[in-house]
């Protein structure tokens, strides 16, 4: 089973869900960067070599009813959990591979230790921090589901996480903390559990479906080994979505429309 800790976000909690391990000593690596869910940055957590995670066994589904009625009311997103549950499991990608939905309450717990992890992290230079800030919060009643959408071994990883809340200041508010902040933090460390992984961010100019998206493709450097990960977010009303891929080594060419194209199906299967 890959050794994983987690560190931002939902595409984190995922990639903690699959290999069923916690926090406790593994190795580590992370990428910051805009993510949807209930916060703006997403990460990826990664062997010590760094390698894209992938699950030891096929995740489970939650199944959930795709017509219950969105819910609604104050601090309620306008789509539950359950209903994102249902949305992501129509959702394929243009080869037909379909994405495996992990149950919420598995992702709830992952979520909790990714948290736990994120507060004993430390990021150099200093005004980095807002990425890990960013990932601690999310609105009270938020609605949120993740899944993987393919995977090469532990070569490749693709993660795809989708989110709902009626604040949506406070998601469009760390979306442009983190897009403000890569001015500065194109290049910063982050030492987790006595490892430092070394970062290097370039934005994307991104084309989606969405009222609006951000890009960004990191590449991570911890004790010689090299790994990638490519973030695409896409914000829809009440509605954001991140697709995450990692590879070790670089990521795919064409990653970025097929993240692009995995964005857009999700959107509209929420439709």
């Amino acid at each position: 089973m890959p050794r994983s800790t987690p560190l931002v976000g939902l595409a984190l909690a995922v990639l903690l869900a699959l290999s069923a391990c916690s926090s406790s000593g593994d190795d580590t690596s992370t990428e910051p960067a805009p993510a949807g869910a209930s916060t703006a940055p997403a990460a990826d957590a990664a062997n010590s070599e760094p390698a894209a995670d992938a699950t030891s066994a096929s995740p489970a589904t939650d199944t959930a009813s795709a017509t219950a009625a969105p819910t609604q009311g104050d601090g309620a997103g306008t789509y539950s959990s359950a209903e994102l549950t249902a949305i992501l499991e129509t959702v394929q990608l243009p080869e037909g591979s379909a994405v495996q939905v992990l149950p919420t309450d598995e992702l709830e717990q992952s979520m909790g230790l990714a948290r736990e992890f994120l507060s004993s992290v430390e990021i150099t230079p200093e005004e980095c921090n807002v990425f890990v800030e960013n990932s601690l919060e999310s609105p009270e009643g938020a609605g949120y589901a993740a899944g993987v959408v393919d995977a090469d071994g532990d070569a490749i990883q693709t993660i795809i996480s989708v989110a709902s809340s009626s604040d949506k200041a406070f998601t469009e508010d760390r979306i442009q903390a983190s897009s403000d902040a890569l001015d500065a933090c194109s290049s910063f460390s982050i030492e987790a559990q006595g490892i430092t992984i070394d970062q290097e961010v370039q934005r994307l100019e991104t084309t989606t479906e969405a009222d609006r998206s951000f890009g960004t493709l990191t590449s991570q450097s911890v004790e010689g080994a090299q790994q990638q990960t490519m973030t695409v977010l896409g914000v829809s009303g009440d509605l954001a979505v991140t697709a995450v891929r990692t590879g070790l080594g670089s990521v795919p060419e064409g990653s970025q429309g097929e993240l692009e194209d995995l964005i857009d199906a999700t959107l509209a299967a929420a439709r």
